[in-house]
């Protein structure tokens, strides 16, 4: 029997404003549940008819259900598992769906985004004002509330229904078992999301009074080489504008006429970066000449027009002061007047291709700064680099992981990211409230530290699958070399960094970037990636099958059947394609990350059933799965994960007839937290 439904629930509301409505927060409820055609209330304020049996007659149900329906099925699950209800069946979400037919193309996947673009009868806004005003469902008229359930269920059916039809279609059918993986994979998410994670929040204070005593010299550093170049004029190391002044000395005269010469921007029909005009060094440097301006040091004075204040006092006719003060034009509210001291300001970089030029001047990201940090030979500039990088970074801790993981874990000490499977366009897991996906590679992130197991004597175990994304290339194109090296224990970042001339830990974001289609850095880095394709010759051959695919068929596809849709990648003057990194790049990340790395988790998510054990699957990012593992069940837990991960070759031949023909490595490791481990 299919199944549709769709729950309704209460939300807290903070104070910035964010509704919480996760099941973990005690003050939550459901409100009501719509089921095939039938619809239950279960909590409300406004008086209602109670059944005694209403639960008995949901469980009813989902007994005899063999495949539920829902649109973001996950959240749904949640709150029944919450509830005490429970499911072991098949699942099927509209989003996840949609999301895999839309084939990773940026678009909403919303039921009324999904709806529109079907054209099928719209989902119900008739709750739409009351939640812009952050009413909560139990507050909402319960006439109103039952008559958007109902509709929520009917156009999910439609839903449903409309891209079944579109399966049957023979461009799909192929995605099919994705689909139903991603399903499955869902399923193991709702446990992860259950399970949380345990937050040690004296650590987690400790850490952040490190990274705030470290921003604070870092910030006094940083201040004192900025007015060494500038004078008094106030630089903000967080302004991509501001820095280029530094870095290069001048700025852009009009900024307008700057983006035009440039050509500077997204074009709005491919919402891609507009194409920029092909130059030769000459008549870029004249145009760097032309239309810049150099930048001075300045002294700064107080604005003897308002005394530093930055305001004036003025008076009506009557000598009556207006109440508001104005501003001083003089100063423009700053208090001070910078004098000109004739002094060239900044580095005084010199740019050296259009590439480098950006709409406030030049290009000050980190890419560029590690480019610059590895080519110059001033020792100030190269510290100071580092010292802006390391800023930005310590910002990035604080605001998104340490402020990220205090707001969102709750006085238990339990932290539950939500875990989302359509926001990425690779198809990779991301996580929000807060992001636990999007942390620095390595094993050396201090954030690490205040994840702990939940039991006393507990640990946490990691499985790290060794150059998944190198492996998963080699795999796809088929190349002879990288297979030898692999069966021979080549160390592939070794290599990396014997050429560029780093270390090994530095050298893995080079050996990733050929991978993925990128040529450009230092003349020993473009020099190392056109060793890696000549090397890797047949990775070189399947990048320009691939291009030539998304060229021709605007649409490239995956052994799995997964597919990327380029709806606008065309062939360059020069022999490329438009799009030409993510078409290179897509294909690998989304087999090692969105495939290879869901099937791990099912698989260990599967045998850690089948042998009942108490530790808990808590996390996976990038190509790693976290489990917080009960006492004593540390060697259990070391053959589960090592079994799971290496078993996906197993599950590829069942589950898509794939000979992965390239072997998996993987390494389990194990400590007191996530960040002090050793090998299990």
């Amino acid at each position: 029997m299919i199944t549709v439904f769709d729950i309704e629930t209460t939300f807290q509301v903070d104070k910035d404003g964010d509704k919480d409505a996760s099941p973990k927060n005690p003050l939550n409820r459901i409100v009501s549940i719509g089921i095939n055609d039938e619809y239950f209330f279960l909590y409300h304020t406004e008086p209602f008819e109670k059944d005694p049996n209403v639960k008995q007659k949901i469980q009813d149900i989902l007994d005899k259900t063999t495949l539920l329906v829902a649109h973001n099925i996950k959240f749904d699950l949640m709150w029944l598992k919450e509830a005490g209800f429970t499911y072991e069946g098949k699942v099927y979400d509209t989003m996840l769906a949609e999301y895999i037919l839309a084939r990773h193309f940026p678009k909403g996947f919303s039921l009324k985004d999904s709806c529109l673009r079907r054209r099928i009868q719209q989902k119900s806004d008739i709750v739409d004002e009351y939640l812009e005003k952050n009413i909560s469902f139990e507050h909402i008229p319960i006439n109103i509330v039952d008559e958007y359930g109902r509709k929520d269920v009917i156009v999910t059916r439609s839903l449903f229904k409309s891209q079944m039809q579109d399966f049957k279609d023979k461009k799909n059918s192929g995605m099919i078992k994705t689909v139903k993986m991603v399903n499955e994979f869902c399923k193991t998410l709702i446990k992860m999301e259950s399970n949380g994670i345990q937050i040690d929040i004296s650590k987690l204070n400790s850490i952040e009074k490190e990274f705030q005593d470290e921003l604070a010299v870092v910030k006094k550093d940083i201040n004192e080489t900025i007015w060494e170049h500038m004078g008094d004029t106030q630089i903000n190391p967080s302004s991509s504008e501001q820095l280029s002044w530094l870095f290069y000395g001048v700025k852009p005269i009009d900024k307008n006429k700057w983006s035009e010469v440039f050509n500077i921007g997204t074009d709005k029909d491919t919402k891609k970066a507009k194409k920029r005009p092909r130059l030769t060094n000459l008549q870029f440097q004249k145009l760097i000449m032309e239309h810049t301006q150099p930048i001075f040091k300045t002294k700064a004075e107080q604005c003897d027009a308002c005394e530093g204040v930055g305001t004036i006092q003025k008076y009506k006719k009557n000598k009556e002061p207006y109440v508001k003060r104005s501003k001083c034009t003089k100063c423009g509210t700053k208090g001070v007047v910078y004098h000109n001291l004739n002094k060239p300001a900044g580095f005084g970089i010199s740019p050296k291709t259009i590439s480098d030029v950006s709409l406030g001047g030049f290009k000050t990201d980190k890419d560029t700064l590690l480019k610059i940090l590895r080519t110059s030979r001033n020792e100030k500039l190269i510290e100071f680099i580092r010292k802006v990088i390391r800023h930005s970074a310590l910002e990035t801790y604080l605001k998104s992981f340490v402020n990220g993981l205090k707001r969102h874990t709750r006085e238990s000490g339990m932290l539950y990211p939500r875990f989302l499977q359509h926001r990425t366009v690779t198809g990779r897991l991301a996580s929000q409230d807060p992001n636990f996906q999007n942390q620095p590679r390595g094993t050396t992130f201090p954030i690490r530290k205040a994840i702990i197991s939940r039991w006393e004597n507990g640990h946490i175990m990691e499985i790290d699958y060794a150059q998944l994304e190198f492996r998963t290339a080699v795999f796809l194109a088929q190349d002879i070399k990288g297979m030898e090296d692999i069966e021979n224990g080549v160390d592939v970042h070794q290599f990396t960094a014997d050429i560029i001339g780093c270390s090994r830990q530095d050298a893995k974001a080079h050996t990733f970037k050929p991978l993925y289609g990128g040529m450009s850095g230092t003349d020993d880095e473009r020099r190392y990636y056109k060793t890696f394709l000549e090397k890797y010759e047949d990775i070189a051959k399947w990048h320009e099958k691939l291009q030539n695919e998304a060229i021709k068929y605007k649409i490239v596809k995956l052994p799995t059947g997964r597919e990327y849709a380029f709806p606008y990648a065309k062939r360059q003057e020069w022999g490329g394609s438009s799009y030409g990194t993510q078409i290179k790049n897509y294909p690998v990340q989304g087999f090692a990350t969105a495939d290879i790395v869901p099937m791990a988790c099912i698989n260990v998510d599967i045998l850690m059933e089948q042998k009942n054990v108490k530790s808990l699957l808590i996390n996976t990012v990038h190509d790693s799965i976290v489990i917080d593992v009960y006492p004593g069940e540390e060697q259990i837990m070391k053959e589960i994960c090592t079994k799971g991960a290496l078993d996906v070759t197993k599950t590829l031949k069942d589950v898509y007839d794939i000979d992965f023909n390239v072997p998996l490595d993987v390494e389990v490791k194990i400590g007191k937290n996530w960040l002090d481990m050793g090998l299990a």
